[in-house]
């Protein structure tokens, strides 16, 4: 019996070592700037939205330059559009007639869990630097519109309860000693399925990510 509790002991420990090098955890914190865009021309953009992403992300490295990414995070996003047709907007209670010419800012808050590919170079000095490329699946949080200066709506049955998006981004990791680290980068992602619930266009975004966080 000792020598399996002995046995047991090793392993764990040889474990916790295995797994302390392979997986590298985050907090990160992003500003973006988002802006929306319609397949009809009669739906055009009006004014981007200032956001951020707040999280926190996993990397589980299969080899020393290559990693597997992924994570958590709230990731908020909008903008405003201009209906040049009009447009029924359905928020939480009732269903909004928006006059021809009218604009309707939404804010959205997704669920955000990405996954990508990482690629590291060696450190050179106290500095990494990395590049990575993957998909980003969200799922609605909360939806608020404003369409009237300076009242905003809850109106989650104005967008849909899914959205996909791709990124690709690059950035650089600080050695502060040991496992931690600083990073920043830049990304681009786009979504490419419908965010809103009107029938007569697609709405998608594109978002601009500045990354800043910390790695342990």
């Amino acid at each position: 019996m000792s020598r399996l509790i002995s046995i047991a002991v090793i392993l764990l420990l040889a474990t916790g070592s295995v797994f302390g090098q392979i997986f590298r955890f985050g907090i990160l914190f992003d500003p973006t700037i988002t802006w929306l865009r319609s397949d009809v021309k009669d739906v055009t953009r009006d004014k981007a939205r200032i956001g951020f992403d707040i999280g926190m992300t996993a990397d589980y490295y299969f080899n020393r330059n290559y990693a597997f990414s992924s994570g958590f995070s709230l990731f908020n996003i909008g903008g405003t559009l201009r209906y040049a047709n009009g447009v029924s907007l359905p928020t939480k209670d009732e269903k909004v007639p928006i006059d021809p010419g009218g604009k309707v800012k939404y804010m959205v808050q997704y669920i955000k869990i990405p996954a990508a590919m990482k690629f590291k170079t060696v450190e050179i000095g106290r500095i990494t630097y990395s590049a990575n490329l993957g998909f980003d699946p969200m799922i609605r949080v909360s939806t608020r519109v404003n369409y009237i200066e300076d009242k905003k709506v809850k109106a989650n049955k104005a967008t849909k309860l899914f959205n996909l998006g791709c990124h690709i981004g690059g950035g650089a990791q600080y050695s502060l000693g040991g496992d931690t680290s600083l990073f920043a980068g830049l990304s681009f992602m786009n979504t490419f399925m419908d965010m809103t619930q009107t029938s007569h266009d697609r709405i998608t975004s594109n978002n601009l990510v500045i990354r800043i966080g910390v790695m342990f």
